[in-house]
């Protein structure tokens, strides 16, 4: 039975540990609640997602930092309906995680019409206090 125990234990020391650790696939998976957050207006999730230092150049030449940035989104001055990724490609240098990727924006207007957006961007991320959390973006308009 103790041998049970300490392998259970063993198991989940493990898998915590994962969970925790600067990868590919744990910087995905940041990016991808990272637009869920967005989309969802989360205040928390927006703070714990982006790091202080964030500088979000968006493709309209306007730049944000993290207090700006969030308080568009809580404030609903910006509304994210959805963000479909097409394409993303992340890559983790020890305790810095860089993405390349394409993504469908769809924004909701003051009137509640809606605009599209179809970027390429590249967003870089640090892993700092057991986390990832995202320092810049920078995205480009592709063409129709």
């Amino acid at each position: 039975m103790k041998k049970i125990i300490l392998l259970i234990s063993v198991i989940l020391m493990a898998v915590t540990a994962q969970a925790q650790k600067a990868s590919v696939e744990t910087l995905r998976e940041a990016e991808l609640n990272r637009f869920k957050v967005m989309i969802g207006q989360d205040e928390k999730g927006l703070d714990a997602v982006m790091h202080a230092d964030l500088v979000y150049n968006h493709s309209s030449a306007t730049t944000d930092n993290k207090a700006s940035y969030v308080g568009s989104i809580v404030s609903k001055k910006t509304i994210y309906a959805s963000i479909e990724s097409e394409e993303l490609t992340p890559r983790v240098y020890g305790k810095f995680g860089i993405i390349t990727g394409i993504a469908k924006i769809k924004n909701q207007t003051k009137d509640g019409s809606f605009t599209y957006a179809h970027l390429k961007y590249t967003d870089v991320w640090i892993f700092q206090d057991k986390r990832w959390q995202m320092l810049s973006w920078q995205s480009t308009k592709m063409p129709n």
